[in-house]
This record gives C-alpha cells, sequence and structure tokens, in this order.
C-alpha cells in the first residue's frame, strides 16, 4: 500500500539513535576489490559511508535499525511514520529492570507532566508503515501554547547487525563502492545499473 501524503499527517522527524554498524565491512570491500594491503582501509571505510548512504536514500530506508520520535502540536490518532519495516518502542522497566520504561506513545499533558502509553499499533504491511492509536487509548488533554506536545517512538531497519541485511542490499553496496575506488574524479555519477536493479525490490515510495 503506497500512501497519499494528503491524507496521512506527518510531524518532525528527529533521529535518537544512529548505530555505527556497517553494512558491509572493509574486508567484504577488499575482498571484493582483491585488494591484499592495508594501506586504503580508512578510504573504503569513508567509501562504504557513502556508498550506503547512497543505496538508503535511493531506497528511502535504513538497513541497520535506527530509532526515531516522529513529533507533533496535537493527538494523532494515525500517521505515516516515514519509513518500512518499523516497530514500536516499547520497553517495561518492571520486567527489565536495567532498562528505562520506554513506551511508543508519549505526550506532555495540561499540566505541564509527562505521559505514555502502549495503547499503539503498527500496519506492518503498508509502505511506509502506518501507526494507529489503539480503540482503548485513554483520552488526553495536552499542553496549550506548546508545540512538539505528543510524539510516537519507534524503530526501523531490518536489524541491528549486517547479517540481518539481505544479501541483495550488500551486493549493491559493494558495487557501488567499486565504481567509487575505481573512479575518482568528481563527474556526474550514477549508480551502476547492477547495483540499481539490486536495490529496487528494497525501495520504498512514501
Amino acid at each position: 500500500m503506497y500512501l497519499d501524503p494528503n491524507d496521512n499527517k506527518q510531524g518532525d522527524l528527529v533521529l535518537v539513535d544512529n548505530p555505527t554498524t556497517k553494512v558491509v565491512s572493509v574486508d567484504d570491500i577488499k575482498a571484493q576489490l582483491r585488494i591484499d594491503s592495508n594501506d586504503e582501509n580508512d578510504l573504503l571505510g569513508y567509501y562504504i559511508d557513502a556508498a550506503t548512504d547512497m543505496a538508503e536514500n535511493y531506497c528511502n530506508r535504513h538497513f541497520i535499525t535506527h530509532q526515531y520520535k516522529l513529533y507533533f502540536n496535537e493527538q494523532v490518532n494515525k500517521a505515516s511514520l516515514i519509513f518500512p519495516n518499523c516497530t514500536l518502542v516499547d520497553v517495561d522497566a518492571t520486567t527489565e529492570p536495567v532498562a528505562a520504561a520506554k513506551r511508543p506513545v508519549n505526550w506532555t499533558d495540561a499540566n505541564g507532566s509527562a505521559q505514555e502509553s502502549d495503547k499503539a499499533y503498527i500496519d506492518a504491511f503498508s509502505n511506509p508503515s502506518l501507526v494507529y492509536l489503539s480503540s482503548d487509548f485513554p483520552g488526553t488533554t495536552l499542553k496549550d501554547n506548546a508545540s512538539n506536545t505528543f510524539y510516537f517512538w519507534f524503530n526501523t531497519g531490518y536489524g541491528t547487525a549486517s547479517t540481518d541485511v539481505p544479501e541483495a542490499i550488500k551486493q549493491a553496496i559493494k558495487l557501488i563502492v567499486a565504481d567509487m575506488y575505481y573512479f575518482r574524479e568528481d563527474r556526474k555519477r550514477q549508480f551502476p545499473m547492477a547495483s540499481q536493479i539490486l536495490l529496487q525490490p528494497y525501495k520504498c515510495y512514501h
């Protein structure tokens, strides 16, 4: 399902957790390019980061799990989370005592106090993901004359490890890095044809 932006509100998106895990490693790239020395390891790392950014921007999604908060100035019963494959953040401190409680729905009430609830769910088959408040979500009154008083807290990505990412995406990134490595001048750059074909099935339309 593709979303009509006129029918789905989008708020202010804030990145909470930006992991450093690489989708492909320097060793993966050295094997791809048949490089035996370590002289260009740093350079290859920069190429990997740039190629991953290119691939993620093309697909409109993260590959390694990132965490976001999506803020609104009012209570929103339905919203696009902008990315696909989203899950709601929900940590129960009573069952996970070493962790702070985190709930997927948060707001600032009329008294200025922070409130939270787990009464929300995601349509996992929409592209991008849609979040809905549950029918038993409690009635709320938000703080007056304030912005970003209501937000959803969510994760997006295939997983926290590179092994969670589809092999086709990894191969596409390797091909993009190879193109950067062999053609180092500033030029009108496009995806190598094979990498674009590999990435196309994972593209999110929003």
